[in-house]
């Protein structure tokens, strides 16, 4: 989790939920306190912000895993002091439609652990993928295990034992009310730029991605290539690949599984939207 002391105000993160973009909100309105975290790992509070957000090969024993992505369960038995912090403070977290979150996690995967990059959402390598994680995570309860971290429940973030610990949950495309939340609760005039969408090659455009692939790998210095790329990406090349993720089976039994076992995150976003239209309609008649 990442938290203000300044303001009691703790923010859970939900792997493929708009971390980033909180992370950077949050920063821009004070300073993050790592001292309860860097205690419970036995480091400095400088190093302990750092291993936060790192990738840790084994931590706390718990293998290699990203803290910053702990479900609450792991918080609670290996984090205790940042464990209490968490339940007095005012916290927050957003999620995200089930199907389209573990669609953008397969994209995720297959870029970082397969080194396919810019994949079209009906490449067939996708279905596959979606295959091998759900076989992996048929059967298994909270884990922190970093290979598949983005496909975590996202109920493990929210709730404990069947009790919800997280104070407010908000739809992943509704900031605003977050902002409104955080600052009736804490003062704290928060600002969310949630602006991040993932790209696919244009079907007319998917010839010319092995070239420029190779050309950006092979010729191109690194600094000029990282400068260059989200000019790249923004290109007419590139349309917004969330907007077709429903329109492309992963095959009956992937689709089978999905509802099964985010049946739980199905229903705390459906709560999220219909608090978020309660919100709406309360403040249109105020």
């Amino acid at each position: 989790m990442l938290y203000l002391k300044t303001h009691n105000l703790a923010f859970v993160h939900v792997p493929k939920n708009a971390g980033k973009s909180v992370d950077r909100a949050l920063r821009s309105s004070g300073k993050l306190d790592f001292d309860d975290f860097a205690r419970d790992c036995g480091v400095t509070a400088e190093r302990a912000e750092h291993l936060m957000g790192d990738n840790v090969d084994d931590f706390l024993g718990l293998g290699p895993v990203k803290p910053i992505h702990l479900p609450l369960a792991y918080v609670e038995s290996h984090l205790p002091r940042s464990w209490a912090a968490l339940r007095q403070a005012h916290s927050f977290t957003f999620v995200r439609q089930p199907r389209a979150r573990f669609f953008s996690a397969l994209l995720q995967r297959l870029g970082e652990y397969a080194d396919v990059q810019a994949l079209r959402a009906d490449d067939p390598r996708i279905v596959l993928e979606a295959q091998r994680v759900c076989a992996w995570l048929d059967g298994r309860g909270p884990f922190c295990d970093m290979q598949y971290i983005h496909f975590a429940r996202q109920i493990d973030y929210a709730a404990l034992r069947g009790a919800r610990i997280i104070s407010a949950i908000f739809p992943l495309d509704r900031t605003d009310l977050a902002e409104r939340w955080v600052s009736e609760k804490t003062g704290l005039n928060l600002r969310i730029a949630h602006d991040h969408a993932r790209k696919e090659p244009r079907k007319w455009a998917k010839g010319i991605q092995p070239a420029a692939r190779f050309l950006g790998r092979t010729l191109l210095p690194d600094g000029l290539r990282k400068a260059i790329y989200p000019l790249w990406k923004n290109s007419g090349v590139f349309a917004n690949a969330s907007g077709r993720y429903g329109s492309v089976s992963l095959g009956a039994e992937v689709e089978q599984f999905i509802t099964s076992y985010y049946a739980g995150d199905a229903i705390l976003y459906a709560e999220a939207c219909a608090n978020a239209a309660l919100a709406d309609k309360t403040s249109a008649a105020a």
